[in-house]
């Protein structure tokens, strides 16, 4: 029987990991297929998969692997679809989390599935090949994120445009 807890920090009992990817085609169906694929072993040899907030204090715990330091309350609210935009460094870092911590065997997730549902053979992996670079697909989040900016942006004065765009410059060094 398999029960995922949300509760903040208990171990759900599986029987055994799930193959493949699934998870449906929302972003929120696909972080939520991601509690239900890591996990560990336990001194029983029992499957485990982790509650929402041991992902988030693990994460957390371990800023200089994974770049971020995540809540418990906003990863809870990604996984009930109340907050469906996380940055880049917040997908990069679940990614990289489920991935070191998936069963044996299972195939790696990378950054394009969990951002838009791509396999990868959808996103060019050879066939047979079982997984694409999980830093791949970061051109699918940056084109939302620079959708929203530039949408962001239109709506700005010339003068707060200006502005905005001496800010680029600045942040990429160039005059």
């Amino acid at each position: 029987m398999t029960t995922n807890r949300t509760d903040g920090g208990r171990h759900g009992e599986r029987s055994g990991p799930s193959g493949g990817h699934g998870g449906g085609e929302s972003l929120t169906g696909r972080i939520n297929h991601l509690f239900s694929i890591a996990g560990f072993r336990d001194h029983r040899g029992r499957w485990q998969t982790f509650g929402t907030g041991e992902v988030a204090d693990l994460i957390s715990r371990s800023e200089g692997r994974y770049g971020v330091r995540l809540s418990r309350s906003y990863l809870g609210m990604l996984r009930s679809g109340r907050y469906t935009n996380p940055s880049i460094a917040v997908v990069i870092a679940l990614v990289r989390f489920v991935n070191d911590h998936l069963a044996d065997g299972h195939p790696e997730i990378t950054v394009d599935w969990l951002t838009s549902g791509a396999t990868p053979a959808a996103a060019g992996a050879p066939a047979g090949h079982p997984t694409a670079d999980p830093a791949d697909g970061l051109g699918a989040l940056a084109d939302r994120q620079v959708q929203h900016i530039a949408l962001r942006a239109g709506r700005m004065t010339p003068e707060l445009r200006d502005r905005l765009i001496a800010i680029l410059d600045t942040m990429e060094g160039t005059p």
